[in-house]
């Protein structure tokens, strides 16, 4: 005969509370521009104005540089890392995938 061998959790133990991590892009429906903070410039970013392209499986990728984000498809974000994140759907620097590094 086969022993019960299932284990319960403990009864004390506390249960860690859920963390929601808000990861979505700020876009001009929530949050209107000229609220956002313009942020000094970065030398590895074009101009604001430009439109930065990158051709990703096969589609052509357009982001605007914005004084104070990025637009892609309509949407505005705070940082090209979240553009290209948003894009590859993983974790990765927006510097690198775009070829905006020194």
């Amino acid at each position: 005969m086969k022993k019960n061998t299932k284990k319960s959790a403990p009864k004390n133990k506390p249960t860690r509370p859920a963390v929601l991590r808000v990861v979505s892009p700020i876009t001009t429906e929530e949050t209107p521009l000229e609220n956002l903070p313009v942020r000094p410039h970065d030398n590895r970013l074009p101009m604001p104005g430009s439109i930065i392209t990158k051709t990703y499986r096969g589609k052509t990728i357009e982001v605007k540089v914005l004084e104070n984000g990025f637009e892609y498809e309509g949407k505005v974000f705070k940082s090209i890392s979240r553009v290209a994140m948003t894009i590859v759907k993983r974790p990765i620097s927006g510097y690198v995938f775009f070829g905006l590094t020194k």
